[in-house]
C-alpha cells in the first residue's frame, strides 16, 4: 500500500463557509454572462419559425397523403369493379365451356350415329345390288334359256 499519508489542507474555513463561497463563485458567473448579454432570444425566433416552416410541410405533406389516399380508394374501388367483372367473365366462360363440351359430347353421339348409319346403308346398298345382279343374272340366263327354246320351236316349225 501507499504509505503516504493524507494531505491535510489548509483550514480554509468550515463546510458552510466553503459551500457559500461556491455559490458566491456560481453566482459571479452567471452575472458574467448576464452582463456579456447573451440573449437567446434570436435563436428561439429562429428556431420557432423553422418549426413553423416544417409544421407547414407537414401539413402539406398530409394534404397530398390524403388526396394519395383518395386515388387509392379510387383506384381499389375500380380494382374491386374490375374483380367483380372478371369474376362474371369467369362464370360465363365456365358456362361457355360446359355448353361446348356438351356440343362435342353430342357431336361425338351424332358422328358415331352416322358412322353406323352409312354403314348400313352400304351394307342394305351391298344387299340390294347383289340382290339386282342376281335377278338380272337369272333373268338374262331366262332370256338365253327362252331365246334357245324359241329357235328349237321355231325350227320345228319351219
Amino acid at each position: 500500500m501507499n504509505e503516504e499519508i493524507t494531505r491535510e489542507f489548509p483550514d480554509e474555513g468550515s463546510f458552510a463557509e466553503r459551500i457559500f463561497a461556491r455559490f458566491d463563485s456560481i453566482d459571479a458567473r452567471l452575472e458574467k454572462l448576464e452582463a456579456r448579454s447573451y440573449d437567446t432570444r434570436p435563436i428561439w425566433e429562429k428556431a420557432l419559425a423553422e418549426i413553423t416552416a416544417t409544421r407547414s410541410d407537414v401539413g402539406e405533406i398530409n394534404v397530398r397523403l390524403g388526396a394519395i389516399e383518395k386515388r387509392v380508394a379510387a383506384i381499389e374501388t375500380r380494382g374491386d369493379a374490375i374483380e367483380t367483372m372478371v369474376d362474371a367473365i369467369e362464370t360465363r366462360l365456365g358456362a361457355v365451356e360446359s355448353h361446348v363440351a356438351g356440343l362435342r359430347s353430342d357431336y361425338g353421339g351424332m358422328r358415331h350415329e352416322l358412322l353406323d348409319t352409312q354403314r348400313e346403308f352400304k351394307r342394305m346398298l351391298t344387299s340390294l345390288l347383289e340382290s339386282l345382279v342376281t335377278f338380272l343374272t337369272d333373268t338374262r340366263d331366262l332370256m338365253r334359256d327362252n331365246d334357245a327354246r324359241l329357235k328349237q320351236l321355231e325350227s320345228k316349225l319351219a
